[in-house]
């Protein structure tokens, strides 16, 4: 008999879904957390008790978002202007919604990038909010998408869900002062080289993205991150954390 109930619409109970994840746990070899942040909470919150592991932060392609070309993007789309951007899924825990209302009563023209094909009341939402000073695209592929970065003013995530979003340190790459959330784990990535918001607090957004917004691109702050995501956040070094803690555990068992 399963452990777990099952609550009218057939999903596992929040309580138990916790519960599974630390059995899980409970029985790994080991652990690859993205931050040492992320670590704290599943020991906290997990009750992970073991010690072998290997922080393997996120990563992203400098080829692909280093100071990239605002021009494809604006000559594709026709938005010369300076925006608010998100790229990201849209959705609940991306927090999309509150960063309109947040914005509602400014001239301040958001973009957001990203599928809404699971919640599309949820788009539909973020649109009644602000009416025509949204733009949703649904894809961009990634040359477009960086392109889309270098031509925001600011990239904002608001998130609930996020370790750091590869949105933010991508956007960051390009040279465009980011807003991250207080909520998740994102100081651990960007320190005091970003502008942070309460996500459950609209005028802090809006505080955050106007900050963002006046500080402009390539500010020492912006440079900063730039060359800190350069030395520590690429996908090499990503790779070789993880494969530190496979020969460890790998070892242990010949």
């Amino acid at each position: 008999m399963s452990d777990y109930t099952v609550n009218a619409k057939g999903d596992i109970d929040a309580g138990d879904k916790t519960k599974r994840i630390s059995q899980a746990l409970a029985d790994c070899d080991g652990l690859v957390p993205n931050s040492l942040l992320e670590l704290q909470s599943i020991r906290s919150d997990l009750h992970w008790s073991r010690n072998r592991f290997e922080i393997a932060h996120y990563g992203v392609d400098p080829r692909l978002f280093l100071s990239a070309d605002p021009r494809p993007f604006q000559e594709q789309t026709g938005i010369k202007q300076p925006i608010v951007l998100q790229a990201g899924r849209i959705e609940p825990g991306k927090n999309q919604s509150m960063l309109c209302w947040a914005l509602r009563n400014t001239t301040l023209p958001v973009v957001l990038i990203g599928g809404s094909q699971h919640w599309p009341e949820y788009a539909d939402l973020c649109r009644n909010i602000l009416g025509d000073r949204l733009i949703i695209i649904d894809h961009l592929p990634q040359q477009l998408l960086a392109s889309a970065y270098a031509a925001a003013a600011v990239h904002v995530l608001p998130s609930w869900v996020e370790t750091c979003g590869l949105v933010t340190l991508e956007a960051a790459l390009s040279g465009t002062p980011v807003v991250g959330s207080t909520f998740g784990h994102e100081l651990e990535y960007l320190q005091n080289d970003a502008h942070y918001c309460d996500p459950a607090d609209p005028d802090s957004i809006l505080r955050a993205v106007q900050q963002a917004w006046d500080e402009g691109h390539h500010s020492p702050r912006c440079c900063r991150l730039k060359r800190r995501i350069l030395e520590h956040y690429n996908w090499e070094q990503t790779v070789d954390a993880t494969e530190v803690l496979y020969r460890q555990v790998i070892d242990e068992r010949l």
